[in-house]
This record gives structure tokens, C-alpha cells and sequence, in this order.
């Protein structure tokens, strides 16, 4: 006997007093998953922080597989809570999405070289306060036109070309 209501591909047996039909199964529905939310459809984007965890999973639970540093290049697969699927390198992970951006910035410079570049000449004949090496320093407060002034006192150590110790005794600036 053949069992009543068995499945074969897209039909059915069906047991009509022992006259066996073949009927048509209505096609199952499909059951969509939830799309990702925000998903970005594989773009370009940039790491923006200096070296950010990239995750086996979406969220700081899953393992650190790998890690990026600012500027990498990636490609954005989708998203899920505000950490992106990423593609970098044939290598596949997660990063939170706020360490990544659409646009390219340029690279931090480094606080050495912001030192380096800001770090005033001072002239070697004064010591004791910066004098600034220009076309002329004055005193501040002073009678002087500039362009450049210091606050003294300056310990005057060589040739006073600005003229800063008036009295001669050897310090600038200090009235």
C-alpha cells in the first residue's frame, strides 16, 4: 500500500478510494531573511582609526582575526548592528563601521614632525628667552617698530645685533 500523501519532487499520490491521482503540490514560499540593515552593497572604503581589530564576527565577542591600520583600503560587504562585513587582502572579517569611512583622509602627521615644524629659530647670541632671528626684534612693550619682538630678560651671549641691551650690562630687555 502506498502511503497517503507522500511527497515525490513537485507531486503528490493522493488515495481517492484506491483511485491514485497525481496532483500538483503548490510550490513552498520562500522564506526571506532579513536583510542587513544599512547593507553597502560592496563599496570602497578607508580604515579611519590608527590600528582597528577586524573580527570573526560582529561584535568585540568574536575572535580578532586580523588587524588594519588607517588609510587600508577595503571593500564593504554588508552590515549587521553597525559593524561591517569586510573584504581586504582576500581575507574576510568584521569591523565596527565607525573606523570606516566612503571618502580617503589623509594620514595623521605625526606629533614629531608637528613639533619639528612649529619649533622657533632662536638667535644663538641671546639666551634665557627665544629671540626670534628676523630682520629686526625689538623689546616688547617697548619704543620698537619690529616686525618681531621678545619678552625679556635676554642674557645677551654674543654680538648684540638687535640692540636689546641698551645700558651694556649684558642683559635685554629688562626695563
Amino acid at each position: 500500500m502506498v502511503a497517503v500523501g507522500a511527497v515525490i519532487g513537485l507531486a503528490a499520490l493522493d488515495d481517492d478510494s484506491n483511485d491514485f491521482s497525481i496532483r500538483k503540490v503548490p510550490t513552498p514560499t520562500t522564506v526571506s531573511t532579513p536583510r542587513s540593515q544599512n547593507a553597502p552593497s560592496s563599496k570602497t572604503q578607508y580604515v579611519t582609526g590608527n590600528v582597528v581589530n577586524v573580527r570573526s564576527g560582529p561584535g568585540t565577542s568574536y575572535n580578532k582575526i586580523f588587524q588594519l591600520k588607517r588609510g587600508q583600503r577595503v571593500q564593504a560587504l554588508t552590515s549587521e548592528n553597525g559593524w561591517i562585513k569586510l573584504s581586504v587582502n582576500n581575507r574576510i572579517g568584521w569591523m565596527f563601521g565607525k573606523y570606516l569611512s566612503t571618502t580617503q583622509r589623509p594620514r595623521q602627521v605625526q606629533q614629531t614632525q608637528v613639533t619639528h615644524t612649529l619649533e622657533k629659530k632662536c638667535h644663538p647670541s641671546y639666551t634665557g628667552a627665544c629671540v626670534p632671528i628676523a630682520s629686526d626684534v625689538d623689546c616688547a612693550g617697548g619704543r620698537g617698530n619690529g616686525p618681531a619682538y621678545v619678552r625679556g630678560p635676554v642674557r645677551v651671549v654674543g654680538p648684540d645685533i638687535y640692540g636689546l641691551d641698551r645700558d651694556r650690562d649684558g642683559i635685554g630687555c629688562d626695563r
